[in-house]
Formats: C-alpha cells, structure tokens, sequence
C-alpha cells in the first residue's frame, strides 16, 4: 500500500505524464488531444493519485444526471498492486456521493483478471459482456456497475 499517496484533480500541466501512462497501459492509447478535451469538460471527473511529484496512476470518468461511468483508469506498472488504483475508486465515488450520483459504471477487458479481482473487491458486480468491443486484440467487455451506497 502506499500509503502517504495525494489524490488530486489532474491539470493541464500534468497531461504529459497522464499520456505516458496512457501509451504504456494501453494498446488503444488516448491521444493528448483526446485527453485535454476531457479535462475540459464540466462533466468529467480527472484525477490522479501522486508521490513525490510522480503521477502513480489516473482515473477519467464522465458524470450524468444519476450514473459515472470510468472511461480510463490506468496504475504506471511499476506501483502496481500496491492500493493506487482502489484508492482512485474510492475518490471516484466520494465525488459522486457529493454529487448524489447513485451509479459508477465502466468496462473492462475480459482478460484483464486483475482488473476485475480489482473491481469485484471494490464492490463491482457484473452486469453483461459487450462482444468484440474492444479492438488491438479484438475481446469482449466485462460490463460492471457499482452502487453507490450499498
């Protein structure tokens, strides 16, 4: 665990790092246009867990009326498994209780065990599969939903 970590929201000057982890998380890579425009929106939840100045780890989500759906969450690998990423939920869904958002949503790689022993430990519970969506490798989505207050 790390424990003495500072979760903050992610500004323009720490998109360079975000899209570094972003290239090395991801084989379909958000670009840092793509990122700038959501750290731009009113909608959007940005945050990033950091260390000595050092980005650990980001979450991007997209707020509406009732639910929060998680776009991106992504740990640098070298602090993996060491609480980054939960703790990036838990901030997640601390935002959407003040905003009396009732449901945080998100998909994920089928392959990506760690990833839904991650979630599934948070409180996540699966909902469906999405066939073939995602692409670099082509692979079913895990859909999954968290209720908040439960």
């Amino acid at each position: 665990m790390v424990s003495d970590m500072d979760v903050r929201v992610i500004e323009k000057k720490d998109i360079e790092q975000v899209c570094e982890i972003e290239k090395n998380c991801f084989s379909d890579a958000w670009s840092m246009t793509g990122i700038q425009e959501s750290l731009a929106q009113n909608h959007t939840i940005l945050l990033g867990a950091w260390l000595d100045g050092r980005l650990l780890g980001y979450v991007i989500a997209y707020l509406s009326i009732d639910d929060c759906e998680i776009a991106r969450i992504a740990v640098d690998e070298t602090c993996r498994r060491r609480g980054v990423a939960f703790k990036l939920l838990e901030e997640v869904k601390n935002v959407c209780l003040k905003r009396q958002v009732e449901r945080i949503m998100l998909d994920v790689r089928d392959s990506n065990e760690a990833a839904v022993r991650l979630y599934n430990k948070f409180g996540f519970t699966q909902d469906g599969i999405r066939k073939n969506f995602y692409a670099k490798p082509a692979e079913d989505a895990v859909l999954m939903s968290f209720n908040i207050g439960k």
